[in-house]
């Protein structure tokens, strides 16, 4: 009975340490959170109001809850049911870090201020947003993943892979470092072209492996669709007509225009993927198509190009 009794009293301890560790950690990211709101607000005349914060020591994560983002003028612009990060370090770049966007929805009175050509449904859409960055500081392999739903309408989903990727996480934790050190005070011009310059520098260096792109209907893509096109004096069937017909003369394989038919047709989903060489920058790899422009079945073959649509 003791020996239970000594063992509760050990995990009741931990979970009491953990508890005041993640009311510590929350205190100490409030801290941060503001400041960074504050300086946001000052560039932008934005102000940000949130309802609850909390970190975890033990997910290693932080998530803000009910945000809103208030114009200069007072009025609501947009809300966000919640934030969360996880795995982010300012000091170092961590193997997993993931950002979730949930619930953001312009405000309805902000969505009738817009200008004339803009798209009510995606104005007026709730969105979603999760990304990810998986990083081998070993190997230096990235593989980013971001994926954007506009509830109810349409979603989007981008997956990169990238090799030579350690001159960029350098470079994003230097810069982060200066801005750390610098405060409150703006950055000089000087130094906001050092930055511009080292990131330059790294982006040369990366080597795409793969790319994935998908577009998924969530239910009202024609919808979106038909409404734009009915701006430019056009039908969804005029449109479908066109492309077809564009096809035909443009320098795609017929696969390909196939599949880019068939999701005019069907407006169910859209999916393209590639595998690039291994050993080529991205500047290696773009002047490579380039030169291939005109060579569809070389093209497809050189970055393994598949689409495929319904």
């Amino acid at each position: 009975m003791k020996k239970r009794l000594i063992a509760v009293a050990v995990v009741a301890a931990g979970i009491a340490g953990i508890s005041y560790a993640n009311h510590l950690a929350t205190k100490e990211v409030r801290a941060e959170i503001d400041k960074q709101l504050a300086l946001v607000s000052e560039q932008t005349g934005a102000s940000f109001k949130y309802n609850d914060l909390s970190a975890s020591v033990i997910s290693d994560s932080v998530e803000i809850n009910e945000i809103q983002v208030i114009s200069p003028e007072g009025d609501n612009i947009a809300n966000i049911s919640s934030i969360k990060v996880t795995g982010y370090e300012t000091d170092n770049i961590a193997p997993r870090t993931t950002l979730a966007v949930k619930g953001f929805q312009f405000n309805k009175d902000f969505v009738t201020q817009l200008p004339a050509d803009t798209n009510v449904m995606l104005a007026s859409a709730s969105y979603d947003l999760h990304s990810s960055l998986d990083y081998d500081e070993q190997s230096g392999d990235s593989d980013v993943v971001v994926q954007l739903d506009a509830k109810e309408i349409v979603s989007f989903n981008m997956a990169l892979g990238l090799a030579n990727s350690k001159a960029l996480m350098d470079a994003s934790l230097a810069i982060n470092k200066a801005q750390q050190q610098a405060g409150d005070a703006p950055l000089t011009y000087e130094q906001e072209l050092q930055q511009q310059t080292l990131i330059m520098q790294a982006m040369s260096k990366l080597e795409p492996r793969s790319v994935n792109l998908s577009l998924s209907n969530n239910g009202k893509l024609n919808d979106l669709l038909a409404s734009e096109l009915a701006k430019q004096g056009m039908t969804l069937e005029q449109m479908q007509m066109l492309l077809e017909q564009q096809l035909q003369q443009a320098p795609v394989t017929t696969e390909i225009a196939n599949a880019l038919n068939n999701f005019a047709q069907g407006l169910n989903s859209l999916s393209i993927s590639a595998k690039l060489p291994e050993g080529q920058t991205m500047m290696e790899v773009n002047q490579q198509i380039m030169l291939l422009a005109g060579q569809p079945d070389a093209l497809v073959k050189y970055i393994n190009l598949e689409v495929k649509g319904n």
